[in-house]
């Protein structure tokens, strides 16, 4: 499905080149710029960088992060056990209780940090959004469950040293780089059609 995806993306962007320059050629006073142009040529190659760097990027790398601790820690496994009503080892009872008291801590410092009166995160006007905590909840959200989970799999046992925590947060990113390409060549493709019809 994803390579699908993908291809079609591909196919869209080089039909959109063409599309740009047939029209251009047969009618110099459309209204759109040709990506074979000068001008394209010179667009394309030097704001691709721009194209890319996006918040969404970022997001997808932390929450691919996330995401490995997560399913590598086992941590996923061992609450969905807790709730179903299931025998958890003594380490795992164990890790969950250090997984319940630092996401204690962590939710303290986010309240005190974001929702108490005049708090550091709080927007100019005093509010959360727009403001510096809705920018971060993204970062905040991925920064606790990579804790959350690295501190269950070391107490647990899935982590015994840390080659294993660093394959740990990195799995995540191999596991998703589908979705990477994916956003590459969505992006550029959604920039080029601004490109050539604004």
């Amino acid at each position: 499905m994803k390579h699908t995806i993908a291809a079609i993306l591909a196919i869209i962007q080089l039909l959109l080149i063409l599309f740009s320059w047939v029209v251009t050629t047969l009618m110099p006073s459309a209204p759109l710029r040709s990506l074979l142009s000068g001008e394209g040529v010179r667009w394309f190659f030097g704001s691709f960088v721009d194209n890319m760097s996006s918040p969404l990027l970022v997001y997808m790398l932390l929450c691919t992060i996330a995401y490995g601790a997560f399913v590598r820690s086992g941590l996923g496994k061992g609450v969905s056990l807790l709730l179903r009503g299931g025998r958890l080892s003594y380490s795992g009872r164990h890790a969950l209780i250090w997984v319940a008291l630092l996401f204690c801590v962590m939710v303290a410092v986010v309240i005190i940090i974001a929702f108490v009166p005049h708090a550091v995160l709080l927007g100019v006007s005093g509010t959360l959004f727009p403001g510096a905590f809705s920018a971060a909840i993204v970062p905040i959200a991925a920064f606790m469950i990579t804790s959350l989970s690295l501190v269950y799999g070391v107490v647990d046992g899935s982590y015994t040293d840390l080659s294993k925590v660093f394959i740990a947060l990195y799995s995540g990113i191999a596991d998703a780089a589908p979705l990477f390409l994916i956003y590459v060549l969505g992006a550029q493709l959604f920039y080029s059609a601004i490109f050539v019809f604004a």
